[in-house]
C-alpha cells in the first residue's frame, strides 16, 4: 500500500526536505518562469520566429493584435479564473497542489483554450500550424483532465511535451533548422521536470506522462489541421 502525505499526494514525491534550501527556491523560480500558463505565448513566439515568413504581411498592429489575443485568451483569463476559484475558497490554493482542486481550473483551461483556437481559427492571415499548435493545447488540457481522475499528472510536464510536441511538427520542413530550439526544448522539458521532482510536486510517473501527453497532443492536432 502506499503511503500517503498529508494533501494526498504519493509519499515517493515527497522529497523536497531531501534537498538544499538553495535548490528549492532554485526549482520554484524555475517552476514560476516556465509554468504551463505561459506555454500558448512561448509556442506562438517559437511559431513567429520559426515561420517569419508566413507572418510577411503582418503589421506592427497585426502583431500586437495577435500575441494580445494570446496573452488575454490563453493566459490572463485562466489564471484570473484560478485567482478567483481561490478567493471564492473552491480551491486550497493558486498552485492548485491537491489533484482535486484541479477539475474546476481544467474545465476552464479548456473552455479558454477551445476559445482560443475558435478565434484564430477564422482568420486567414494566421499559418496553420498556428491553429494546430492552439488545438493541440486544447487537446493535452483534455487529456490532463482525464487522467486527474487517476494520478495528479504534472501541468508543467504537459506544458513542456507541447512545446516538444511543437518542435517535433517542425522535423519534416526542409526549410526549417530546429536543432538549437528542439535541443533547448529538451533541456527545459528535463529542467522543469527536475525542479518539480525537488519540489516534491510530482512522481516520475507524473512528469513521464505530462511530457507523453503533451507530445501526442501536437501531434495529433497537427495530423487534424
Amino acid at each position: 500500500m502506499k503511503l500517503l502525505s498529508e494533501n494526498g499526494a504519493p509519499a515517493e514525491s515527497i522529497a523536497s526536505s531531501a534537498f538544499p534550501r538553495w535548490s528549492r527556491v532554485f526549482s520554484m523560480v524555475v517552476s514560476i518562469v516556465l509554468h504551463p500558463l505561459f506555454v500558448p505565448l512561448i509556442g506562438a513566439w517559437l511559431i513567429v520566429e520559426t515561420h517569419y515568413f508566413q507572418f510577411a504581411g503582418f503589421q506592427r498592429k497585426d502583431f500586437i493584435q495577435f500575441y494580445g489575443s494570446v496573452i488575454a485568451n490563453a493566459v490572463v483569463l485562466p489564471a484570473f479564473t484560478v485567482f478567483l476559484l481561490k478567493q471564492l475558497k473552491f480551491i486550497s490554493s493558486v498552485q492548485i497542489h491537491k489533484r482535486q482542486d484541479r477539475i474546476i481550473p481544467y474545465i476552464a483551461i479548456m473552455t479558454f483554450y477551445f476559445w482560443t483556437y475558435l478565434v484564430f481559427k477564422k482568420q486567414i492571415m494566421v499559418p496553420e500550424i498556428m491553429k494546430s499548435f492552439l488545438l493541440g493545447n486544447f487537446i493535452a488540457s483534455i487529456l490532463g483532465f482525464l487522467s486527474n481522475i487517476q494520478m495528479k499528472t504534472s501541468m508543467h510536464a504537459l506544458g513542456m511535451g507541447g512545446l516538444l510536441g511543437l518542435l517535433f511538427c517542425f522535423v519534416g520542413d526542409p526549410y526549417l533548422d530546429i536543432s538549437i530550439p528542439l535541443m533547448g526544448a529538451f533541456f527545459a522539458a528535463g529542467l522543469v521536470g527536475t525542479c518539480r521532482l525537488i519540489l516534491g510536486a510530482h512522481t516520475f510517473r507524473e512528469i513521464y506522462m505530462g511530457v507523453a501527453f503533451g507530445v501526442f497532443a501536437q501531434l495529433v492536432a497537427f495530423w487534424i489541421v
